[in-house]
Formats: structure tokens, sequence, C-alpha cells
């Protein structure tokens, strides 16, 4: 592929450098700036968690250049090492937005962090977000697998280093060269899809979580290397060996990847409500629904039965050893919900795990896959179903079904 404008790296250069704070639709600058909000608040909720303590005392420890703040702290980094903990702290708590992913806790982290180095405008700042979620969106959308290589392999830190890349390219101005380039370093840096071995050892999620303090330490680099003249590969997002491949998807759909701004992602981007993997979301909405229609107390519950799609089923159906593991216990939450606990870090705290009424409520936690949930769960504009039934030890039965969570922009929330 000799012509450049033929090269996925120059198509998504040319979109990066057409987004204009004039030419965004008022909806798509409302939603970016409740986006940004909403990230500055996680990672100030997990700045005092134990893994965010230890995350700023690993980089605090390297010492250099005061260049940038991390945020809820009066510590300053050299750029690159507190874009990687503003990044890991927008996601500790698993508050962060979600779209197939969690593609804020790769564009804000970045944005802020240059922004205060390069002392950019109020307006060049929401371009670099707008552009890091409508990039990082078209290659999420353009190499996503097939629900069946989806359940054998799959990263979403794969995709959203190109999140990280775009919001940097926009922020220092790359021109179309540059920012090719920029794009073809961050196939580099781009992390192998781990999502298959993240966690749940010995009842444990891994600490790292999806590494998008890594993510956005590498698409930063990237754009820092080709400002300085690095050659990259630019056609690495093209044909049978392209970057699709390397991320370990089996198909590649350059429509998607290459799809113009006639439509805008950023909105289309699901806050959350609860601190919980978005996975669990329906099953709680389902939850609070019959718990809002009733009187039930704890003490009345014989079975709670769940049915949602295999993803929840297989891996989410763990007791929590620690606090950091709560947020991906699906019976755990469910009992923390039906125990009038507050959602959000009320739901972390440590004396939850040895709570024998919490604990012997998540017992009655039964999770069966559901087939219609599971044929949804791996689609590009998805929905997210579970359907509850709680039976009562009198045997009365109360059910309900979400097919659509709340924070879902077809389900919104209130600001």
């Amino acid at each position: 592929m000799t012509d450049p404008d033929e090269r996925t790296t120059f198509v998504l250069a040319d979109l990066t450098r057409s987004i204009r704070l004039e030419q965004i639709p008022q909806g798509v600058v409302s939603k970016a700036k409740e986006l940004i909000l909403d990230s500055i608040a996680c990672i100030m909720g997990g700045v005092n968690t134990e893994q965010g303590r230890k995350m700023r005392d690993l980089y605090g420890s390297m010492a250099g250049l005061p260049e940038a703040s991390v945020y809820g702290t009066r510590q300053k980094m050299p750029l690159l090492n507190a874009v990687a903990v503003n990044a890991y702290l927008s996601t500790v708590l698993d508050f962060d937005d979600t779209y197939d992913g969690h593609p804020g806790s790769t564009v804000i982290p970045v944005a802020l962090s240059i922004g205060e180095r390069e002392n950019v405008s109020g307006r060049l700042f929401l371009e670099s977000v707008v552009a890091g979620y409508e990039i990082g969106i078209r290659v999420s959308n353009g190499i996503k697998p097939t629900p069946e290589r989806t359940k054998q392999v799959r990263g979403i830190n794969t995709w959203q280093i190109f999140c990280a890349a775009a919001t940097a390219v926009k922020l220092y101005g790359l021109d179309r060269d540059l920012a090719a380039h920029a794009y073809g370093h961050a196939a580099l840096h781009a992390p192998v899809p781990t999502l298959r071995k993240w966690g749940f050892i010995d009842g444990k999620i891994q600490w790292l979580k999806n590494n998008f303090g890594w993510t956005s330490y590498g698409g930063v680099l990237s754009a820092q290397l080709a400002r300085m003249g690095f050659l990259a590969d630019t056609t690495i997002m093209d044909g049978p060996d392209g970057f699709w491949i390397m991320a370990s998807s089996d198909q590649c759909n350059y429509e998607a990847l290459r799809e113009s701004l006639e439509t805008y992602y950023t909105p289309m981007v699901h806050t959350k409500p609860y601190t919980a993997c978005r996975h669990i979301h329906p099953t709680l909405d389902a939850v609070a629904s019959i718990l809002a229609g009733s009187d039930l107390s704890p003490g009345d519950i014989g079975t709670i039965e769940v049915g949602t799609f295999y993803e929840v089923v297989e891996n989410y159906g763990f007791f929590p050893s620690v606090p950091f593991d709560i947020p991906y216990s699906a019976p755990f939450l469910v009992s923390l919900l039906i125990h009038g606990i507050p959602a959000g870090t009320e739901w972390l705290q440590e004396t939850h795990l040895k709570d024998e009424s919490i604990l012997s409520t998540a017992r009655k936690v039964i999770l069966k896959e559901w087939d219609e949930a599971t044929t949804a769960y791996p689609l590009v504009k998805r929905e997210l179903m579970s359907r509850v039934e709680i039976k009562t030890r009198a045997g009365k039965s109360y059910s309900a079904t979400t097919r659509i969570p709340k924070g879902d922009p077809r389900n919104p929330m209130s600001p």
C-alpha cells in the first residue's frame, strides 16, 4: 500500500485534525464535559485506595521534573509518570465510563496531564478529549472480533492505546504525517489482549486490572516520538497482517475503522451509577427495581436467581477476598444493594467482607446463563441484559428484567 491516502493511519490522522470545536455538535460537547467531570471524580476517588497509594508511591519514588499533577493530591511528577498514575487511579474503583472498554481512563488523564504541562486552552482541551474518544472507539469497532473469538481472547487496553495517542496528537498539534506516524508507533506500544487472564485467581483480581496506566503512557510516548521525527510503519493497520490480527481479532471492518464524523461516538459512552463492573449493572438494576416495588428485607429472601450472559456467569460468581475485588463479585454486589448500602466507595469497605448478614444473602444468589443475553453481549451496539427472580422464604416471587442498564445513553442518568 504505497498511497498514503489509502492507509488507515493517514485516514485517522485526517479525522483527528478535522475535529474543531466550532464543528462539534453541542450535544457532543456537553457529553464530553460530563465525561471529563466523571473521570476527574474517579481519579480523586482512587487516590487513597491501597492500590492507588502504592502506585503513587512507586512513581513518586522515581523523582524527576515536576511537570504534571496527580489529581486529588499535591504531588507532581514527570509528564509520562503522571499520565500513568492518573490513568491507573481513574479505573481503580471501576467507576469509570464504558464503551466496550473504559475509554475515558485513557483519554481524560492524558488530556489533563498534557494540558497542564503545555498550558493549553480550554478549546484545545475539549477538542483533544473528543478526538480521543472518536479515534479510539473507531479502532474498537473496526477490529472487534467475532463472538466465537471473543470467548477465546479479548483485549480492551489493546485498542484503547489509540484513545491516548489521539488525545496527545491533538494536544501537540501534530501535522498529518506526524500524526500518522504516532498511530504507527501506538500499535507497537499496545498491550497484548489479556482480558481472559486478568484476574480472579485464588479469589483475587489482579491489581493492574486493564493496565490503563501503561496504555496511556504508551499512547503519549507514541505522539512524542513522532513529534521528534521517529519513523513508524504507517501501513500497520492495513492488510492481512495488520494491527487487527496483531490484536488477536479474526476480522477487520475497515468501514467502521475509517468512519467519518457524520456519526459521533462520544455521546454513546456510558457512565456508571454503581462502583461495579459494567457487566453486573443490568443485574443490579433489576434487583433495584424489585426492591423499589416491594418491602422485601434480607431476612425474607430464600433465593435470588439471575439469568444473564456467560461473561458474568463464568467470571463474576466468586466471593471477594479484599475490598479491591468487590466490584467484580456479582453475588456480593447484589447483597450490598439488598442490604441498603449506598453505591459508591461505601461498597468497598473492608468490614463488609466479614459481615455474616451480607455473606448470607450473597450465598443465595444463583447465576445462570441466559442464551438471549449471551447472543446480545458481543455485538457492537449491544444490550447488556439480565433477569432476576427473588423468591421469599414464604413462597412469594418477585421478578424484573433489564435490557439496557442505567447510564447507557438509551437509559440515561440525570445530571
